[in-house]
């Protein structure tokens, strides 16, 4: 039976996301401001942007050595390879953040994943007065995969390794004045935990690379007039897909904290030094790390790289690993809303009052969804 929708309906439905979205516009004058004027007033910087960008590339391209990287389906693309991710996405709650993470790692051979993933959860914690809950989760969830990453190469023995993000952690994680104690803690405990990732490649003589997909750093313009200019936009006019530049050591704050912390525990002073290079799977370059000890690899490791992209640029055992560490929005709700029907049980056996389940009041602001289509269930701070 065919199923019409009547031009009144239609247009029900029409003046109804209209009027959704008109209820969501900002103060007239201020969108004027913000959509009129801003957007011209930031074309003019757009267009001085480019001015320097061009000549910064003009500088840089005789100084950065490219190479290509070697596409061929049956050569280390076709080995066994694992791939890891983690995911995260915690609630900020009346009384406290409550922290979701998890890691997954898959083998992968002849592109296909050939053994059950292993995967691995933050144990459950609460937070009630941790200075930055997201740089905290974030940083967890880095533990998370390194740790789930040795014991894939401990169970499997893979003849590669590749991690979504980097080997080095995020610079922004790097405990600053105002962190607590508890995230000081968490910070050397990730510092072990990716030095006996490096280990255990090492002693299995598994080559391993991190690829980061969203990187910040202006390397190539640290030592200019302007070191604002990251590295991907200089490489996307200097690379051609398939291609990488030559790799550089990595040396920042980080890095310094993985030195001290390997020397304390008797591991090699090579073992932390890291190098980055940039290649080009995609329509802009990514950035991938790989330790000293294995980066006579790199022609390997950048053809799986370069053979294994996906449209999107991403290698297959990451997208895959990404796709089931993944935690949605709409997973973090059902956990919120399994955790308040459990509580509400608490409440009907007498061990809790009811005015206990305010604690479990989401923080203002803080939206929930189960659906993100326009009919699905949503709201805001229930």
């Amino acid at each position: 039976m065919d199923i019409s929708v009547s031009p009144s309906t239609s247009n029900n439905q029409d003046n109804l996301r209209a009027a959704l979205w008109l209820k969501e516009m900002p103060y007239i004058k201020l969108y004027q401001e913000l959509i009129d004027k801003g957007t011209e007033l930031l074309l003019d910087r757009l267009r001085r942007y480019r001015k320097e960008i061009h000549r910064l590339i003009d500088n840089l391209r005789d100084r950065v050595k490219v190479y290509k990287a070697m596409y061929d389906e049956d050569g280390p693309a076709s080995s066994r390879i694992v791939g890891v991710d983690a995911g995260r996405n915690g609630t900020e709650y009346k009384f406290a953040y409550i922290p979701l993470y998890g890691a997954v790692a898959v083998l992968v051979e002849n592109w296909s994943i050939i053994e059950e993933p292993l995967c691995v959860t933050g144990p459950p914690d609460i937070w009630t007065s941790e200075v930055d809950p997201d740089k905290r989760e974030s940083l967890l969830h880095m533990a998370l995969e390194y740790y789930v990453a040795s014991k894939a190469v401990e169970r499997w023995k893979p003849d590669y390794l590749l991690l979504d993000g980097g080997i080095v952690l995020n610079p922004r994680l790097y405990p600053g004045f105002k962190t607590s104690p508890q995230y000081e803690g968490d910070f050397y405990f990730t510092v072990i935990t990716v030095l006996e990732l490096l280990e255990n490649c090492r002693k299995f003589k598994v080559p391993v690379l991190g690829f980061v997909k969203r990187t910040h750093m202006s390397f190539y313009t640290s030592y200019t007039k302007n070191p604002q200019i990251r590295d991907s936009i200089l490489m996307n006019f200097i690379l051609r897909e398939g291609e990488y530049s030559e790799p550089f050591r990595v040396e920042n704050e980080i890095t310094q904290s993985y030195k001290a912390v390997a020397e304390d525990l008797g591991y090699s002073s090579t073992l932390p030094v890291i190098y980055s290079s940039y290649v080009k799977t995609g329509s802009m370059p990514f950035r991938v790390e790989i330790p000293l000890f294995c980066l006579d690899k790199i022609e390997e490791l950048m053809s799986i790289v370069w053979t294994m992209a996906g449209l999107n640029g991403i290698p297959y055992p990451i997208h895959e690993a990404d796709r089931l560490s993944r935690i949605t929005r709409p997973t973090s709700n059902v956990h919120s809303l399994v955790l308040y029907s459990k509580a509400l049980e608490l409440v009907k056996r007498g061990e809790m009052e009811l005015k206990d389940l305010d604690l479990l009041l989401l923080e203002y602001g803080e939206s929930w969804v189960l659906n993100s289509g326009l009919d699905g269930l949503e709201g805001e701070g229930v």
